[in-house]
């Protein structure tokens, strides 16, 4: 996830920064040390994993692009983060009729639908489990929009943390080589449209 990287990774380095200070002054003392930091992953570096994954065509997610009389998609996505869950809101629109001259004649549909899940640590991954629709007003396209959502929103909070703590690392500690032993989310919490996850992990310098 190379996009939700270059979003939050700055603030992931700021927050590390003890991090680094430790790990510096344990170089010439200890050969392994335990350290904690918080990752802070704004709504704002979110929405921009989503927009750059699906909605790519002119802020638009095809849902069906059959013809002209005949489209759906989702569009204007929103990312929030309160009471443990990060929330999903996009707009859904969709036609379908059938072209008469040079006008379509059918019926179409407009409407918000917010979404949610619930992020979860486990196996050095941050991710969102329970995915569920909160808010939809037109029930017909439930089956349609869950299976979307099914696949769209976990990709939305996809996070290997142990390759992004190496990341953060690279070159920082040359000549020395330093891995990261166990991983351990000791919090984890969505609230104020940011996702926290507070890391415990060993490093070890060689």
């Amino acid at each position: 996830m190379k996009t939700i990287f270059n979003s939050w990774f700055l603030r992931l380095a700021s927050a590390a920064s003890p991090v680094v200070a430790l790990l510096s002054l344990t170089l010439g003392a200890a050969p392994a040390c335990l350290a904690d930091t918080t990752l802070i992953i704004e709504n704002t570096a979110i929405e921009k994993t989503l927009r750059a994954q699906y909605f790519t065509d002119q802020g638009r997610y095809w849902l069906n692009n059959a013809d002209v009389c005949n489209q759906s998609w989702l569009e204007t996505p929103k990312v929030t983060a309160s009471t443990g869950r990060l929330r999903i809101a996009v707009q859904f629109s969709g036609r379908v009729g059938a072209q008469v001259g040079d006008q379509c004649v059918g019926g179409g549909d407009t409407f918000r639908v917010a979404v949610s899940g619930k992020p979860f640590y486990g196996d050095g991954r941050l991710g969102l489990t329970d995915i569920r629709i909160d808010s939809l007003s037109r029930e017909m396209y439930r089956p349609l929009l869950q299976a979307v959502f099914d696949s769209m929103v976990p990709k939305a909070l996809d996070v290997n943390l142990r390759e992004t703590l190496l990341r953060l690392l690279a070159g920082r500690t040359a000549p020395y080589d330093v891995d990261i032993g166990e991983l351990v989310a000791t919090d984890l919490g969505a609230e104020a449209d940011r996702v926290n996850v507070r890391l415990r992990f060993s490093l070890r310098v060689r």
